[in-house]
């Protein structure tokens, strides 16, 4: 979610629409993350699964997938908490970036909910939701294109554990300059893509 660097500037008071109450039926489940250095990347150390609404579809990230959270400028960290309720979705919303089994907006919607059950206020989710809608598409070509070369995204399980002082894309050309392939990821179905095409209500409520 790089780009919500710039965005989220311009957007923070963004209408997203159909926000919907607060649900809160089905949030994520708090997970381990270990951080690089630099605090800008972190390695999910246990799988994440966030299960939409009262209905059965959900995903899990695996263990070993790096992410960057929800990149909130410095200047709007005092509106916006980067390590606040967002984070588990953020996560989640990186995840289906990486895949692109669902679509780009069906992914922002899923963040969107996501965001609403895990209690983030109306004014946060609207602004990430306008944010990633706006400029999300430059991490969506990113990924795409990373994928096609092959770049590692999900740090295999003998080597998840990092020494001191490093740096993920440092770490990353290391892996990959030893023939280091991605660690197994998990599969996204299509009823859980579907619910990013539904509306705020009908993807919580419907089971």
């Amino acid at each position: 979610m790089k780009q919500l660097m710039t965005a989220l500037a311009v957007l923070i008071f963004a209408v997203s629409p159909d926000v919907g109450p607060v649900y809160a039926q089905a949030p994520p489940d708090p997970v381990d993350f270990r951080p690089f250095t630099d605090g800008r990347n972190w390695i999910v150390k246990e799988p994440l699964t966030y299960r939409v609404g009262i209905s059965q579809d959900s995903v899990t990230v695996p263990r070993g997938f790096v992410t960057d959270f929800a990149s909130i400028p410095p200047a709007l960290q005092s509106i916006i908490q980067q390590n606040g309720p967002n984070l588990l979705p953020a996560v989640v919303h990186d995840y289906l970036y990486w895949k692109q089994t669902c679509t780009r907006a069906e992914a922002d919607q899923i963040v969107l909910l996501a965001m609403t059950e895990n209690k983030v206020s109306v004014r946060d989710r609207e602004a990430i939701y306008g944010a990633v809608r706006a400029a999300g598409i430059f991490a969506w070509i990113d990924n795409a294109r990373d994928r096609a070369a092959n770049r590692i995204r999900i740090i295999p399980e003998d080597r998840i554990g990092i020494r001191a002082n490093t740096i993920w894309p440092d770490y990353q050309q290391k892996l990959m300059s030893e023939g280091v392939s991605n660690g197994p990821d998990t599969a996204i179905s299509s009823g859980f893509c579907a619910r990013g095409s539904m509306t705020t209500t009908e993807a919580l409520e419907t089971p």
